[in-house]
């Protein structure tokens, strides 16, 4: 009991600490702002005026709200990653306010725990499992919104291959697409126009896109364009060619999910049935598994079952997970 009068006031001292440290080093953010809004003010006057979004694409570039984590996450690779990561999810959110945002809630989650368990070992479970819960939520939503792009990207095709029979130029069927084509593909586009209208090379700017949006069929049409750019030929033409093939490949996907949903959901149910198992038991019969949770290796038995649960559910979903 002494110990957890003694821990419970130390973590919360420890939160606060953080939050104060956050508040300080922040405290000269507006003034950051402004430097920057003011340099990009005299860039723009110099280049003869610029629109909002590429405004907004310069300061996306450009901004980091509290210059001294900037200044010592940047050597970092690790934090650089974690940016490119929160871009391609399509965050407004910085590294430095995502991380101290998702420690805080581990911190305060941790607490919690621990003052309704008194257990050293829950606090730092429930810690970590919170902390690294944004981080799944990023990468998930990071997944769904390339898969939507790639959705899109067959008919964003078929408009540009529309606006070059038409008489367009390049630049004109990318603006086209960022202004017909619903999100995300349509900010990507929008991104690469604004890039290569802003003085940045078409070669640049398309290989811009493919590292914000990773996707090998994007990287496809991307060298598709560039060696056309090169060695000439009907560009309409190849475009159309990628568009079909990226739409046959969606077609034998669907055939493929169909065959194998039932592997899935077994894998589903297989790996789900131990943890309904385990809980529905302490619901009906606590005392059947007090015998567990007394014995000293019991908390580690039940940790590398759920270890063993999860390896299996992975390498099930690795098999039945068939690229095309």
């Amino acid at each position: 009991m002494d110990l957890v009068i003694f821990i419970l006031p130390a973590l919360a001292a420890a939160a606060f600490l953080i939050v104060a440290f956050y508040f300080f080093v922040s405290r000269d953010t507006d003034q950051y702002r402004k430097r920057i809004d003011d340099r990009l003010k005299q860039l723009v006057q110099e280049r003869g005026g610029a629109s909002q979004r590429e405004m907004q694409l310069l300061k996306e570039e450009l901004l980091s709200t509290v210059p001294v984590f900037h200044r010592a996450m940047i050597r970092f690779e690790i934090f650089n990653r974690l940016q490119e990561t929160l871009r391609q999810a399509d965050l407004k959110i910085t590294v430095y306010r995502f991380m101290s945002y998702s420690l805080i809630a581990g911190l305060l989650a941790g607490l919690i725990v621990f003052f309704f368990t008194g257990s050293l070992m829950a606090m730092f479970l429930v810690a970590i499992v919170v902390m690294i819960a944004p981080l799944i939520w990023v990468l998930n939503k990071r997944r769904r919104r390339f898969n939507t792009f790639l959705e899109q990207l067959p008919d964003a095709l078929e408009l540009m291959v529309r606006s070059l029979q038409a008489g367009h130029s390049f630049s004109s069927a990318l603006q086209m697409v960022a202004t017909e084509m619903p999100e995300p593909i349509a900010r990507e586009f929008g991104k690469t126009y604004e890039e290569q209208n802003l003085g940045l090379n078409i070669k640049s700017a398309l290989e811009n896109m493919c590292e914000r949006v990773p996707i090998l069929d994007l990287k496809l049409c991307v060298t598709a364009v560039l060696i056309q750019r090169e060695i000439g030929g009907n560009l309409s033409e190849v475009l159309r060619n990628i568009s079909h093939t990226i739409r046959e490949r969606f077609r034998i996907q669907g055939e493929i999910r169909v065959k194998s949903a039932q592997a899935r959901l077994s894998g589903y149910i297989v790996s789900a049935l131990p943890f309904f198992l385990f809980f529905w038991i302490n619901i009906v019969n606590p005392d059947y598994m007090k015998s567990m949770y007394d014995h000293p290796l019991g908390f580690y038995i039940l940790g590398g079952g759920m270890l063993a649960q999860v390896i299996g559910w992975l390498i099930i979903r690795k098999i039945v997970d068939i690229e095309v």
